[in-house]
């Protein structure tokens, strides 16, 4: 019975460590930025405020801990947005609950399989696989932004050496480039029209966005607009900065294909023997699905399997 629950922990571990939301540097500078600007209005202006605050913080219950790793509702309704899904964060929560009890109920009461075997596989098809959908979802559409941004800013170039201000030529992005530029410079350009001042638009759409390039271009255009300077020339070479960046990219992604490629047929070489051995010979993997052993061995090589492979990502990751 100690056996069980170790491995059950384990497993479970494994797979909230693995649907884990990823915190990039670009995060990080996002979070200085919002606590420094939080800084004066948030100051606690006696002791014994300081002291209730630190007693608020030390309270922290242990379910607090638990749903750390987990996006809250704003979070979630960011990177939805991000992936270019229409769906609420209610409704994404939702359809992965359904999915874990549908696949709980399927395994262990049509199946007859035991609980140790059903929850693992309910957690990493029904949280784990949807949470690395979107992430991908979510990396594509920034490679998609990256690769047609310096081209945004190149028209906002031409655009302020023509005599349009800075805002008229991030509307005439709006219109002339291709998704998901377009979107995103629309959004900007509607937050405008509403009388919300530039700075405040374009910082509110790079914490949304999170990437480390559109943090350049709004640090470029509100300094030049606090000390001045000469912004089409600023934000040329800021366009020349970024093909090298996006250049370099691809580089380290070509250079780090082999270890990526070793980590796909790694991870997939298993499965496919196994479903060679159940062809050739269906009852000799039958102890691992029946016997409670077999469970157990199952769940241990499922586990260090994946924990193998995602330190064979990691290791193939390089930020520049």
């Amino acid at each position: 019975m100690i056996t069980k629950i170790v491995i059950f922990i384990g497993v479970l571990l494994l797979a909230v460590l693995a649907s884990a939301k990823k915190i990039s540097d670009a995060r990080d500078l996002r979070r200085r930025i919002d606590n420094i600007q939080r800084r004066k209005s948030t100051a606690p202006k006696s002791v014994q405020e300081m002291s209730l605050r630190r007693k608020k913080t030390e309270t922290k219950g242990i379910a607090y801990w638990l749903l750390k790793p987990f996006p809250d509702s704003k979070r979630m309704a960011i990177l939805l947005d991000n992936a270019g899904s229409k769906i609420t964060p209610k409704q994404f929560v939702f359809r992965m609950l359904i999915a874990v009890v549908g696949i709980i109920l399927v395994i262990s009461f049509v199946l007859g399989k035991p609980i140790l075997l059903a929850l693992p596989v309910a957690l990493i098809i029904g949280i784990w696989l949807p949470f690395k959908i979107l992430h991908y979802k979510i990396n594509k559409m920034a490679q998609a932004f990256l690769r047609s941004f310096p081209e945004a800013i190149d028209l906002i170039v031409r655009g302020l050496r023509s005599g349009l201000p800075v805002s008229e030529s991030i509307v005439q992005v709006s219109t002339e480039l291709p998704e998901p530029i377009s979107s995103v410079f629309t959004n900007i350009s509607n937050t405008m029209k509403l009388g919300v001042p530039l700075e405040k638009a374009l910082l509110e759409t790079a914490k949304k966005l999170e990437l480390r390039e559109f943090y350049f271009f709004t640090t470029s255009v509100i300094l030049q607009r606090e000390t001045g300077g000469n912004l089409s020339e600023i934000l040329n070479n800021l366009s020349d900065v970024l093909r090298s960046r996006f250049m370099m990219k691809m580089k380290i992604h070509a250079i780090t294909s082999e270890a990526r490629a070793s980590a796909l047929i790694i991870g997939a070489l298993p499965f496919v023997v196994a479903g060679a051995v159940m062809f050739l010979s269906p009852k000799y993997l039958l102890p691992l699905i029946d016997e409670t052993g077999g469970n157990q061995a199952l769940a241990v090589a499922l586990g260090m399997l994946g924990l193998g492979l995602w330190t064979m990502n990691r290791m193939a990751r390089f930020e520049i």
